[in-house]
């Protein structure tokens, strides 16, 4: 937070979330910092299982059960890093969408209209059946998408997370939204 804050009036927004605007929320919140040393760590497994496989099967020696031991350990382990690669490539917007689908099918009320006013002291949401008010303190950190501002708790897995579309702002310019943001959180490259 500045040691200087900004006076901005109410900035008002009317909208319904959707799956996309949760997963919006989800990724943003989700998102971290690229791994680059994951993909070499990655070939240099799969090279070390095809040496390996080519030294005990290249052979026509037979093969001691040290042998089959040892060539185990390195299939499991290829098998291992190749689904840490495939949830962290591919899985990952898959998980989040099948995520999305059951807390919008557990919680119908999060596809109701919302009216939110976000001001100075904090937040206030309305539909309806459910009327929250919550104070900055709640929301430590925002992040900025292209189609969200989403609003987190923390940076730990399974924080509170809300998501603000820019579609739902009332004046539809989101620079006083991001002016408050600004002053009341802390922002997350």
């Amino acid at each position: 937070m500045s040691s200087e804050q900004v006076t901005v009036g109410p900035v008002e927004l009317s909208y319904t979330l959707t799956e996309d605007d949760w997963l919006d929320g989800f990724v943003a919140h989700r998102r971290r910092v690229r791994r680059p040393w994951l993909v070499p760590v990655l070939i240099v497994a799969a090279l070390v299982g095809l040496l390996l496989g080519r030294v005990f099967f290249g052979g026509s020696r037979a093969m001691s059960a040290g042998d089959v031991a040892a060539l185990a350990t390195v299939a499991l382990v290829d098998i291992g890093l190749g689904l840490l690669l495939f949830r962290l490539l591919v899985g990952t917007r898959w998980i989040y969408r099948w995520q999305v689908r059951l807390i919008m099918r557990g919680n119908p009320w999060l596809s109701e209209p919302i009216r939110a006013t976000v001001d100075d002291t904090g937040l206030g949401l309305t539909s309806a059946s459910r009327s929250e008010t919550a104070a900055w303190s709640h929301y430590l950190r925002y992040v900025e998408t292209d189609r969200s501002f989403v609003l987190r708790a923390s940076e730990r897995l399974g924080a509170a997370v809300l998501v603000l579309p820019k579609r739902g702002l009332v004046t539809g310019d989101p620079a006083p939204l991001r002016a408050l943001l600004e002053t009341r959180c802390h922002r997350r490259a």
